[in-house]
């Protein structure tokens, strides 16, 4: 008898998502962080420039996402999303700070910091609220 637990795709298969919408809105809280910082700066340059905003931020995010298995994972979501919080903006300032012509740390990590709990955090707790509010009415239907 073999366990099929341990087999290199069942291990593979703990990281696929659950659903990709979180990662869309995790996605769209990174996008919009660049595009109203844009806007308040005045920034115009092009698809060029909005990639290589976009590209450390991103890959930070999600490495960490990933690893973590933010997104694959029911249990201790809070957790996993601190840990992707810190541990991706890191590895998004240093990746920002090694590619691109920008510090690795400046008051940019700190309002991304800000931005994101805003976003990631706001969204998964509406979300969460919004869960329990149906269990709550399911439960009351049913007595």
């Amino acid at each position: 008898m073999t366990d099929s637990t341990n087999t290199p795709s069942s291990n593979w298969a703990r990281y696929a998502p659950r659903s990709v919408a979180p990662a869309l809105l995790d996605l769209f809280g990174i996008v919009t962080f660049i595009l109203v910082g844009a806007g308040q700066h005045s920034i115009s340059d092009g698809a060029g420039w909005f990639f290589m905003v976009l590209w450390p931020l991103a890959t930070g995010w999600y490495l960490v996402a990933i690893a973590t298995r933010l997104y694959a994972a029911t249990d201790r979501m809070w957790t996993r999303l601190v840990i992707t919080w810190v541990a991706g903006t890191l590895v998004a300032s240093v990746l920002r700070g090694s590619f691109t012509d920008r510090p690795m740390f400046s008051i940019f990590t700190v309002i991304f910091m800000a931005w994101m709990v805003l976003i990631a955090f706001g969204w998964r707790g509406i979300a969460r609220v919004l869960a329990l509010r149906k269990q709550r009415r399911r439960r009351t239907k049913k007595n």
